[in-house]
């Protein structure tokens, strides 16, 4: 009984998200109320999935025994920056020709500037707050030698595409596209080798474990990451929908609402995982999750961007891009300087996102 009840759930949400996905395309004039609530069913689809995946990704880590720099910043960042990927790639293939690059450049560039600044504000945060409750001082204890792998990565990559983007040239996207697609290949490879730091334990529980039970086999971890790989599919195609939608019937430029909505929408919730793992010690694996997912947003789906549209920047635009870069800039340094990540360093990047807010709406 057990299994006949999990698996009518999961039918019924991918059903329901197709249904409302056709709803609305037939339907083009639905009310604000109709949009909204489609916007939200997608954002819960979507955070649902990823927490499915999420979760069976930190299990796998668990099984492969893995460091938790390398399942932050590959398993676990892939799998909470996969609805952000998804918004771009579904937007250029189901969009229009006009609203569907508006809204993929925004997720693009969105998603790297959000993690960079609002997440890493909320994570600097959360550290002030711990270091209060329980007195053990306001710095993150992390592996330093992968967060600056990391950020050597990502600082480079990003001026790369500033560069890049000021030359308006074709085949100067197309070329940068390739040669990001290679830097996560490699950055991929390098980071499977990250060692473990002392007392990183796994002790999250399994969700399926509520129906299966206990111990967990391989195939029902593989179940979930699929089960969740799907939610995050459907519900990141709904969400297009039905914000494409919205953005032609309010006229909002949908680049600025992609900027700005889409990833806190699908991204910053999920980076809950983040918090609670700070919350619990697990700084590693918690902060890895962030500059993973900073990596990924700056080579897969820029390479997406770069090779399928016409990637062309307005100045909020290269604001987003500048701003990214000077956050990971200050970050890097200060790490490799320090030899420390104090919490307020990372309030730092609530500075350039209020900035940014400020200089789109003014």
């Amino acid at each position: 009984m057990r299994y006949i009840i999990f698996s009518a759930a999961v039918l019924l949400v991918l059903i329901l998200s197709w249904f409302l996905t056709t709803f609305i395309h037939d339907h083009a004039d639905a009310s604000y109320t109709v949009i909204i609530t489609g916007l939200i069913l997608g954002i819960m689809v979507i955070l649902g999935g990823c927490e499915l995946f999420a979760n069976a990704v930190e299990c796998l880590g668990d099984r492969l025994n893995l460091s938790h720099a390398t399942v932050g910043s590959l398993l676990a960042a892939v799998g909470t920056a996969l609805p952000e990927t998804m918004v771009p790639i579904i937007a250029l293939i189901t969009g229009s020709a006009e609203h569907g690059e508006g809204i993929a450049v925004g997720a693009i560039l969105g998603a790297p500037f959000m993690l960079s600044t609002l997440a890493m504000f909320l994570l600097g945060t959360t550290v002030i707050i711990r270091s209060f409750v329980k007195g053990n001082g306001a710095y993150m204890r992390v592996n330093l030698n992968a967060l600056k792998f990391e950020l050597s990565y990502f600082v480079p990559i990003m001026v790369s595409l500033l560069l890049v983007s000021l030359l308006h040239n074709k085949k100067a996207n197309l070329a940068l596209g390739i040669i990001l697609l290679i830097v996560y290949a490699v950055f991929f490879f390098y980071s499977l080798k990250h060692e473990s730091i002392e007392g990183e334990e796994y002790t999250d529980q399994f969700h399926l474990s509520i129906f299966i039970g206990c111990p967990v086999r391989l195939y029902w971890i593989v179940i979930q990451l699929i089960i969740g790989l799907l939610f995050i599919i459907s519900g990141a195609h709904l969400f297009v929908s039905y914000l494409t939608t919205f953005s032609i019937k309010s006229g909002v430029s949908p680049v600025v609402l992609s900027l700005l909505i889409t990833p806190v929408a699908t991204e910053l919730p999920e980076k809950f995982n983040s918090i609670t793992w700070t919350l619990k010690g697990k700084d590693t694996i918690g902060l890895a999750n962030i500059t993973g997912a900073m990596v990924f947003q700056a080579t897969i789906p820029m390479a997406v961007g770069l090779i399928f549209t016409e990637w062309y920047l307005t100045e909020a635009e290269l604001t987003n891009v500048i701003s990214t870069i000077l956050m990971a800039s200050i970050l890097l340094f200060y790490v490799s300087v320090k030899k420390r990540l104090p919490g307020w360093l990372l309030l730092t990047g609530g500075l350039f996102y209020g900035y940014y807010i400020f200089k789109v709406f003014s």
